[in-house]
């Protein structure tokens, strides 16, 4: 998938804003998008970010990493994009880590809680 630059250059404030700095840096993402190591979706007023997750067995999800825009076009269209993609490379799930609101809001789009993660800072 090449990288729509333009398209992300539109949400690359979005994106920065919610990035944790800490751990991710604007330069990191920016690299990977244009790398290809991470995928990307671009509507009118919303872009999401993406990777395929690889499993020891050889099965793939596409997982969501990140997203920034109008929250209904990432729902109604961005990411039934990135499922479609996902189900022509042949993934078998797609999974989303972020906060907990996105549980509620993707529920009725057949997202159910799998695990959680629990972090501790030091």
């Amino acid at each position: 998938m090449v990288p729509d630059w333009a398209g992300y250059l539109r949400f690359r404030d979005a994106f920065a804003a919610v990035l944790d700095p800490r751990l991710y840096t604007i330069g990191w993402l920016d690299g990977e998008i244009l790398s290809g190591n991470l995928l990307l979706w671009v509507g009118r007023e919303a872009a999401i970010v993406a990777q395929i997750r690889r499993y020891p067995t050889g099965a793939m999800d596409v997982e969501g990493l990140i997203a920034a825009g109008d929250l209904e076009e990432i729902v109604r269209d961005l990411i039934p994009a990135g499922e479609a993609w996902g189900r022509s490379i042949g993934c078998v799930g797609a999974i989303i880590e972020s906060r907990e609101g996105w549980a509620r809001v993707l529920a009725p789009h057949g997202y159910r809680v799998h695990q959680i993660a629990l972090r501790k800072e030091l």
